[in-house]
């Protein structure tokens, strides 16, 4: 299954481990990760900013992404959208590739429910759906 995981919930894999950490680790083992580097630059950002992690520990994370996920290049989407401009490039990151899911807890992009066939869905909202129908 193709999947895109938008920065908040990888911040949240890293920054405080827990059930996103474990959602991203059952990603990169039975799913297929996609990411753009606009998704990476803003974990880059808000983990440095926000976090106050230094740079070294989030120039590692960045190379793990970089090397758990296929990286492409997002689809351009009609602003009309998305009620949030920022929130486009990581829409169309998950358009870009065909993913299944787009797994946020932003509430911009889940206020969208679905777009292109990509369901837009909250990570525990994810987790019980994928262990109730079972590892593919």
């Amino acid at each position: 299954m193709k999947l895109v995981l938008d920065s908040s919930v990888l911040i949240a894999a890293f920054a405080r481990p827990g059930v996103c950490t474990q959602l991203l680790d059952e990603v990169v083992a039975s799913h297929k990760l996609f990411c753009s580097d606009y998704i990476v630059n803003e974990v880059s950002r808000k983990l440095r900013e926000k976090f106050g992690i230094p740079h070294s520990i989030v120039s590692e994370i960045v190379k793990d992404l970089k090397s758990l996920a296929q990286f492409i290049e997002p689809l351009t989407i009609a602003k009309e959208v998305c009620r949030d401009p920022k929130d486009l490039p990581v829409l169309g990151t998950a358009a870009a590739c065909g993913a299944q899911y787009l797994i946020t807890v932003d509430k911009d992009l889940l206020a969208i429910g679905e777009y292109q066939g990509v369901v837009i869905i909250k990570p525990g909202d994810f987790w019980r759906h994928w262990r109730a129908k079972g590892p593919s």
